[in-house]
């Protein structure tokens, strides 16, 4: 097991530096933010024989200054800034909003799925079913828009504001639209996986011995059918992860929510290569370690897993 976690983190660590190296290459490719006219704008050719070794340097020096703790400082609106200090304040800021939603849609996608699963009514299936299938369907980027236009048009219309329509805030007025966005994805695959994973469990052999026995469904299902269903939903978890990571920047954008998705899409427009590559350094940091913890739960619940390592 050590051997293996041994091996992950080197992994984890060479995809960690080949996501510096190209966020940097990616901007010294873009060029200035200056647009050149057409007589002085190099190939692309000629853009990557200067790119790609000063890509190298960048690293280099960025992975330095991790070391010592000082990435150094970039303009913003109000003066310099360190580096360290902006990514660490969007960090937290956009980690804590994707908790509260993974939270959120892991504790009533779960519950969801297992009352679907025992339910055995086609009816209530159908809906849960056709609920989680909109929900997975639907791009986030249509529900933060309609989310914002409706809650303007409510303002509008009655002279009261519900929720704020933008801002940072760990309130309900700021927090709401974000969540809802960054939940209703995730929401839809737990509950569609845990439905899925827990109705092909009840009818396994197993679970008709437990019944044969004189165990209740609710008992069967908390002694024999929860651990077969870990693997399934921690899996679903990460995938949801993922996509709330990758949603992230528009979600941020739409509402201005300080985060990580905001500050890289600042970066980009502003021409500031280092705080790119710190944040998509941390953004893949995260995803990286996250599922690093996910394989070493899958296999704690399923040691048959355990023994491939």
């Amino acid at each position: 097991m050590l051997l293996y976690i041994v091996r992950r983190l080197g992994i984890i660590l060479l995809i960690s530096g080949c996501i510096v190296y190209f966020s940097f290459l990616g901007m010294d490719m873009m060029g200035p933010r200056q647009a050149a006219d057409s007589s002085s704008r190099l190939s692309i050719i000629e853009r990557l024989e200067d790119a790609v070794p000063a890509a190298g340097k960048q690293s280099i020096d960025f992975f330095s200054g991790l070391l010592r703790g000082d990435l150094g400082n970039v303009p913003t609106v109000s003066g310099e800034r360190p580096v360290v200090e902006i990514a660490r304040d969007a960090y937290q800021k956009s980690i804590g909003l994707i908790l509260a939603a993974l939270g959120l849609a892991s504790l009533i996608g779960f519950a969801a799925g297992i009352l679907a699963a025992l339910a055995r009514q086609k009816r209530r299936e159908y809906f849960i079913l056709v609920l989680s299938m909109i929900g997975i369907s639907a791009p986030s980027f249509l529900i933060a828009v309609l989310l914002q236009q409706g809650g303007i048009k409510y303002t509008t219309t009655f002279g009261v504001q519900l929720v704020s329509m933008g801002g940072y805030g760990w309130d309900f007025k700021h927090l709401v639209m974000p969540l809802i966005v960054l939940t209703v994805r995730p929401l839809a695959n737990i509950t569609s996986t845990t439905f899925t994973a827990l109705s092909r469990i009840m009818d396994e052999d197993y679970m008709r011995t437990a019944f044969s026995k004189g165990l209740s469904r609710p008992a069967a299902v908390r002694v024999h059918a929860l651990r077969n269903l870990g693997v399934s939903v921690l899996t679903s978890i990460g995938i949801s992860l993922r996509f709330s990571l990758s949603t992230l920047p528009l979600v941020e954008y739409i509402f201005a929510w300080p985060g990580m998705g905001l500050r890289i899409l600042e970066a980009i427009n502003n021409r500031i290569p280092l705080q790119v590559a710190a944040l998509a350094f941390a953004i893949g940091l995260t995803i990286q370690l996250a599922f690093l913890l996910l394989d070493l739960l899958y296999r704690w619940i399923d040691h048959r897993m355990s023994q491939a390592v």
